[in-house]
């Protein structure tokens, strides 16, 4: 296990964060002198709208050549493996341009989730990636999955390759779903507001985790907690005095009463560590928001 590199997984409903905590804690790590690959669930155009890197080697000249951002997209996996193994390439070009094969591996069911784990595993487990043709070893690969029921899918498609098929692919199935059903292997951390829908899934995606694969959730990572949340009893209790004097001062203290009253609720619910990341309110842009966010998350205990 020592030549595998850490798997950090940041799971959970689509819009609860993930892509920014995988991004801060990546920030994070880089700083602190680690090589980390982060692999987005967002091609990389998209996610730049959402989160600019813009800057980073002049704002974190440490952090610049141990951080890498990557999009995998399944298809260009599988016309990567038709040009190395068809004998010409013309041929093997037209196939690939054709409206069959494009179809073919949009309706074969877990073919390009099959593929997408395949890459993750040999990521994992070689240590080193190279977007630019230079070979960078790297300490932490973070995976920043889609929403629950796709990121439950992707993973199940390994287990349905070595059920459903015969051969070298079923082998290579049961090779991959020995690798994602290995606790050893991976860092699961689900991440959730305190929000009932979300907090439901997240309950359902870790008991499916568990079910099916045998992998438990290293912590639960509480997005956007209100600063309530971590008050002291007499610290609420001296909130009441305050609590008439506007609507908004109201609404506020009833909101994180209300978020206070759900973490303690989820603490029973999913006895595992609870780590609590504050809801950022100032920065000066998306790095500054980034950095602030990585110091704000002890996961070192995890590490």
């Amino acid at each position: 296990m020592d030549d595998l590199a850490r798997l950090v997984i940041f799971c959970g409903k689509g819009g609860v964060g993930k892509t920014t905590l995988s991004l801060a804690l990546g920030l994070h790590r880089a700083i602190q002198g680690h090589k980390v690959l982060v692999i987005s669930s967002h091609p990389l155009p998209e996610l730049a709208v959402g989160v600019s890197l813009e800057r980073l080697a002049s704002r974190f000249p440490e952090a610049a050549p141990n951080l890498l951002v990557q999009y995998i997209e399944p298809k260009d996996l599988i016309a990567e493996l038709v040009l190395k193994y068809f004998p010409m390439e013309t041929m093997a070009r037209k196939i690939l341009n054709s409206s069959i094969f494009t179809n073919l591996i949009e309706i074969a069911p877990g073919l390009k989730e099959f593929f997408f784990l395949g890459k993750l595993q040999e990521l994992a487990e070689s240590r080193n990636f190279s977007s630019t043709g230079v070979t960078q070893e790297y300490d932490y690969l973070i995976w920043d999955a889609p929403a629950s029921g796709h990121f439950l899918s992707t993973l199940r498609a390994a287990k349905t390759f070595e059920v459903f098929l015969t051969g070298p692919l079923s082998d290579a199935g049961a090779k991959l779903h020995r690798f994602f059903s290995n606790g050893r292997n991976i860092q699961l951390f689900p991440v959730t507001p305190l929000e009932e829908m979300a907090i439901a899934e997240t309950l359902e995606t870790v008991e499916a985790l568990k079910t099916d694969f045998d992998v438990a959730c290293s912590a639960a990572l509480i997005n956007f907690a209100s600063p309530m949340c971590s008050a002291s009893d007499a610290e609420i209790a001296a909130l009441e005095a305050v609590k008439t004097s506007s609507p908004a001062m109201s609404f506020a203290i009833e909101r994180g009463s209300m978020e206070r009253e759900r973490l303690a609720e989820l603490r029973t619910t999913l006895p595992v560590p609870q780590v609590l990341v504050p809801r950022i309110t100032q920065w000066s842009d998306d790095l500054d928001l980034l950095e602030k966010i990585g110091n704000s998350m002890d996961l070192s205990r995890f590490a």
